[in-house]
């Protein structure tokens, strides 16, 4: 297991004698913190999945699990760019103006799945692409020697990026709401949806730091991390967020704490599971070095529905 990459130092806030909080010696009033970090993240624009956080910490685990050569591959694509700052790149690179961006790169973030379909089925993905066909394409775009830099590192960063959105159960779900955007919900006497709310609201009412979230799951999923959750197949991980995403909508658009407390867990889970899933990806891809991959599977393996059944055993 190679060292840890620290991520950006986290600014603490030191609680005076009184119960007010101090930044450079400046007293600052006392907010409900939960009700308004929950209600900035959901009233804010469109999100990608998971938010920048979730994306942060999956990318900064994968880097810490994988295999040497794999290290040493992505180093030399993206030199000193962690895989912290790498898996949000995606996403911040929405508004830049480039017709790839404007036209091309916005369906490669989900799979849609009619619904009533009981998996994804690749060849019905739309003519444009979509995250399972761009993955697939970023593939061979990084196995191929003459790939130039520039669009190399830009495979690695949204390849990397495609594998965490599709864990995010609602970027693989089977309903005709866009992902859970039109599903309207209520969150602290506030509108948002539920879309939404499982990109940043579910992780936001932990109220951890990266760092926090990150050793908070690496305490608790380190032997799945090390092992099981090694899975690099796509159609697996569509598999499980299509099957979690029929059981997370409410019976009622109002999100009480039950809500967040039953599904926060399963968000972080997945979070965990991307950061192994990236790993194995591309330990894989790397596995004879930077230009020799092995092929991952395309389709799912063998066993594959009895490995389903036994993730939704466990996780509900």
């Amino acid at each position: 297991m190679r060292p840890r990459r620290c991520l950006r130092p986290t600014r603490y806030q030191t609680p005076s004698r009184h119960g007010a909080r101090h930044v450079a010696g400046r007293p600052i009033r006392r907010f409900p913190l939960l009700p308004a970090l929950l209600a900035g993240l959901l009233l804010a624009p469109p999100a990608a999945a998971w938010g920048p956080q979730g994306h942060r910490v999956a990318g900064a685990m994968t880097e810490d699990l994988l295999n040497p050569g794999a290290a040493a591959a992505v180093r030399a694509i993206l030199g000193d760019e962690a895989l912290a700052e790498a898996s949000t790149w995606a996403d911040r690179m929405r508004s830049d103006p480039a017709p790839f961006w404007q036209r091309e790169a916005g369906a490669y973030h989900y799979v849609n799945i009619p619904p009533g379909a009981k998996r994804y089925d690749p060849r019905q993905a739309p003519a444009r692409g979509d995250a399972f066909t761009a993955l697939a394409r970023f593939r061979q775009e990084l196995e191929d020697p003459a790939t130039p830099a520039p669009r190399r590192a830009l495979a690695l960063r949204f390849a990397l990026h495609i594998i965490q959105d599709l864990h995010q159960p609602l970027h693989a779900g089977g309903r005709d709401d866009r992902g859970g955007n039109d599903f309207a919900v209520i969150v602290d006497g506030r509108r948002s949806n539920l879309h939404r709310l499982w990109d940043s609201g579910l992780l936001a009412s932990g109220r951890y730091a990266d760092q926090q979230l990150r050793a908070r799951l690496e305490a608790r999923y380190g032997d799945a991390l090390a092992g099981p959750w090694r899975e690099p197949d796509p159609a697996q991980w569509i598999a499980e967020s299509l099957a979690l995403s029929r059981d997370l909508y409410p019976p009622s658009p109002a999100i009480d704490d039950a809500y967040i407390q039953r599904f926060r867990p399963v968000a972080e889970r997945r979070i965990a599971q991307a950061a192994a899933r990236g790993a194995a990806w591309l330990n894989a891809l790397y596995a004879s070095g930077p230009q020799e991959a092995a092929e991952a599977p395309a389709t799912p393996p063998a066993r594959w529905w009895q490995r389903l059944k036994d993730f939704l055993e466990e996780i509900l």
